[in-house]
Formats: structure tokens, sequence, C-alpha cells
């Protein structure tokens, strides 16, 4: 059975690639040779962003992340939907984040507050998604955080001081 399936394939493949070798050979026979562009060349220094040579090993630009305690750096929303919010406090001696600790949960694991109106420095709970498996069951809501969601910095970033290292949009 092996060997009729490699021979399946085989046929398969040799026909794709015939197919096409036809196909591109068609396509050139009525092609105006002087009427194709000139290929532009690119350098290697012209690839990536760094704008350098692909063999250069640049530094990176070292981060620099607030320094300020939970409650008071104003809250900062995702910057498009489906895109989980920047943590807006530094997280330094919060971390790492470990099988039953998780300093993150001391202050925003509040199921009760989810929705409720909140004050300047309160902390913001986690949403229902990290209340609900949305592998296995999606319609149950728990009163404790999924495992899936407990190590926060998997989806969740510190925000940085430094500049984006391209320029972009989000946000604006």
């Amino acid at each position: 059975m092996k060997a009729w399936t490699e021979i399946l394939i085989a046929v398969a493949v040799v026909s794709l690639v015939y197919a096409g070798c036809a196909y591109r050979a068609e396509e050139t026979i009525d092609a105006d040779p002087a009427a194709e562009a000139p290929v532009e060349q690119i350098t290697d220094s012209e690839l990536g962003l760094e704008k350098t040579s692909v063999f250069d090993t640049p530094d990176p630009v070292p981060a620099s992340f607030s320094v300020v305690e939970p409650g008071e750096n104003p809250l900062h929303g995702a910057y498009f939907e489906g895109v989980p919010p920047m943590i807006s406090h530094s997280i330094e001696d919060m971390l790492p984040i470990r099988y039953g600790e998780n300093m993150c949960m001391d202050c925003h694991d509040m199921p009760d507050m989810i929705g409720e109106e909140l004050e300047l420095g309160d902390p913001t709970p986690m949403p229902h998604s990290h209340y609900t498996n949305l592998r296995t069951d999606p319609d149950t809501v728990t009163e404790q955080v999924i495992g899936a969601r407990f190590t926060c910095t998997q989806c969740h970033a510190t925000l940085s001081d430094n500049e984006p290292p391209v320029a972009n949009t989000y946000g604006q």
C-alpha cells in the first residue's frame, strides 16, 4: 500500500511540474523581451529593518521600562480590537510568574468587578474570557482563572519608553 501511495505522489508531483513548465512556456512565447522591465538589484544592506548588511550583527537598542508603581499610570487600552492591553506599570518585582505565585492575581482577579465603574488607580479586573476555557467549554464562566490564562506575560507586555523600531500608526 505504501509503494502505491509513493507512486501516486510522484506522478502528481511530475504532473504539476510539467503543467507549470508548459504554462510558463506558453506565457513566454508571446512575450516581447524588449518590453520587460529591467530587474532592480537590491544590495544586502538594503534588506530588512536595520538597513545594514545582512552579515552584520547590530546591537539591539536597550529597552527601558516604566518604574511607575501599579495605579500611578493612566490605563492603556488595546491598540486595536482583539489585542491584549498593555501592562501600564512595572512588573520587575513580580516576575517570574510560577504556579501558585502570580502577583498579578492579587489585584486583577476580581470577577465580581467585571463591567463595574472603576476609579482612577483601581486595578482592571480580568475579563470573562480569563475565567472561560475557550478550548473545551466556551459557554461556561467559572470563578477561577483558567490555567491557560495563568501566565499573564504570554499575552500582555509591559509598556516600554522606547520609540518603535519601525514607524507605525497603531493607537493613533
